[in-house]
């Protein structure tokens, strides 16, 4: 097991970039509890950019981040409550596109907003390459049911881990979905960019060798 940087996990570790695929990357408002505390729900997507850099893509989100003021349903959003997240796959522009044109056209008649339906066919329109197997908890009988399952990272959490599964690397993938107390994730997945604060925590990458060795992380 290795702890990654921030440069190695977005230059090195995310799957490499075909001619027609980008990176999608999220300023997104969420907080656990917030709903409760003030009777509103701030779940917003605050900014997004697509890019073929995501190193440069971090640093100006975090710059925005840190100096704009963002308020969601007249709540002002504390900083701390803004995360900064990435689509774990990659996005197919060409897909993306064309699905995009398709959905306008077929409802030019009524009022829509292409901008709308253009970022909402991004994060749908992935090539899928890994899987991410979200564990809420850091109880080592989770993680020794794994036990087989080849893993590349791991991403530290809060309350958990972030698993990253990549597709070839699985002869059945439908045993992902028999293990117990952990959700798995496709081509929705969203992942924090680690090494940067996420408001109360820092999440961190490491890369694996074994699965087993996140049980040295709890």
């Amino acid at each position: 097991m290795r702890k990654l940087s921030l440069e190695e996990y977005l230059l090195r570790y995310l799957p490499k970039l075909e001619v027609d695929e980008t990176y999608l990357f999220y300023l997104i408002s969420r907080e656990r509890g917030i709903k409760e505390k003030l009777g509103v729900n701030i779940d917003k997507v605050l900014f997004r950019l697509k890019t073929k850099d995501p190193l440069k893509t971090v640093s100006i989100l975090s710059a925005i981040r840190d100096n704009i003021e963002f308020q969601v349903r007249g709540v002002r959003i504390d900083k701390n409550w803004i995360k900064i997240m990435h689509v774990l796959n990659p996005i197919n522009m060409k897909k993306a596109s064309r699905n995009a044109v398709s959905r306008y056209v077929s409802n030019c008649d009524k009022e829509v907003d292409i901008e709308k339906i253009y970022y909402s066919e991004l994060a749908k329109n992935v090539d899928f390459r890994m899987f991410m197997l979200d564990v809420d908890s850091k109880n080592p009988s989770i993680i020794q049911q794994l036990s087989g399952i080849k893993a590349r990272l791991v991403l530290v959490t809060k309350r958990g881990f972030h698993i990253h599964v990549w597709k070839d690397d699985l002869s059945n993938p439908k045993i992902l979905f028999t293990l117990k107390d952990v959700e798995i994730k496709t081509r929705n997945s969203l992942e924090y960019v680690p090494f940067i604060s996420q408001g109360t925590f820092t999440p961190e990458a490491y890369e694996l060798n074994d699965i087993m060795e996140i049980l040295n992380l709890i």
